[in-house]
């Protein structure tokens, strides 16, 4: 028996599914299309989303769920959600996850013998629950030669996505600069002085107020002015922009690389994780690296002695990342010739 629901298109939505309901032990089958025709009144563009949704993720596996007894969170997110996240898919299965969670709310509110214990320990079961970036191992192809390795990335992202000049130079830059994506897609035409030879981060996950600057060598001059040339033009304009001129989704990089051969190797953020080992393996001065990538490894001690530390260590970056720059660009050349 169904209960009814203060939301009037709600309502309206059970009432039209009312008789196909005969149990009060539906199977998620029937959760699911209950659920779609509840959300009628949703944008076209929403329905279209919780209906890719089930039927990419969670269609597959309704025969496992064949009644309510079934849905435990346990099974639900070992049997549903965890392929999700085996591909690499951590955006999508944040997105089933909710969605799960929207048609166990609404089944606990339209059928009046039918209840969830524990719903939003599903993210739990599954690891989702946002971690330290440190914690979690990102995906990157540092195994072997990492030369090697960087001239396979661009050949493979370049041959998928060969018209997309702006995802191309945001996988550069990326490279360039092993900053988070979040940082990198900040950064705005004003940040860039070229006269000084210096980029400015307004904030970065570690350095809150100060913000970071970065120093520019020639290689990296060259490849802004060409994202720069296809910017609109304001000073506050980012210089990766979506369609409606407004700010990329964070996600964007690691959207494009899933859909190549890198999906399940190598990760957005995992480029980091490239300059990092290469570094290392170069002999290269770990404390400066760390501040490349923006780590704060020091204690403010060490910070109250080392005055070049309050700036993470400026001069001695200039030198590591012209020389980091010069090798990614000189791979990439080499590649295309």
């Amino acid at each position: 028996m169904l209960r009814k629901i203060g939301n009037e298109n709600m309502t309206e939505g059970l009432s039209t599914i009312s008789h196909k309901v005969s149990n009060s032990n539906p199977s998620l089958r029937i959760l699911c299309e209950e659920f779609l025709i509840s959300r009628s009144h949703n944008s076209e563009s929403t329905q279209k989303t919780y209906g890719r949704l089930i039927r990419n993720h969670i269609a597959p596996h309704y025969d496992s769920f064949n009644s309510v007894d079934a849905m435990t969170m346990s099974r639900l997110g070992h049997i549903i959600i965890m392929p999700i996240l085996n591909k690499g898919m951590n955006s999508t299965a944040s997105a089933a996850i909710s969605l799960l969670i929207m048609i166990m709310n609404y089944a606990t509110l339209a059928h009046e013998d039918v209840s969830f214990k524990n719903i939003r320990n599903l993210a739990k079961i599954v690891n989702m629950k946002k971690k330290d970036e440190y914690e979690i191992p990102q995906r990157a192809m540092v195994n072997k030669n990492i030369g090697k390795n960087i001239q396979y990335i661009f050949r493979v992202f370049s041959a998928r996505h060969p018209k997309n000049k702006q995802v191309n130079n945001l996988l550069l830059l990326s490279f360039y600069l092993c900053l988070r994506q979040s940082e990198i897609l900040s950064i705005k035409v004003k940040d860039i002085n070229f006269k000084r030879h210096n980029l400015h981060i307004a904030k970065t996950k570690t350095i809150k107020k100060a913000g970071f600057d970065i120093p520019m060598c020639p290689i990296l001059e060259e490849l802004l002015v060409e994202i720069i040339a296809s910017c609109p033009g304001n000073p506050d304009d980012y210089i990766f922009t979506n369609r409606n001129k407004g700010k990329l989704h964070t996600s964007t990089l690691e959207c494009y690389l899933i859909k190549t051969e890198l999906r399940g190797i190598q990760t957005a953020h995992g480029i980091r994780a490239i300059f990092s080992t290469w570094a290392s393996r170069n002999n290269k001065d770990s404390l400066t690296s760390e501040c490349v990538l923006t780590h704060k490894t020091w204690n403010r001690v060490q910070e109250l002695y080392n005055r070049d530390l309050s700036s993470y260590l400026y001069n001695k970056r200039k030198k590591l990342m012209k020389e980091w720059i010069t090798y990614v660009h000189d791979l990439i050349k080499t590649k295309d010739n």
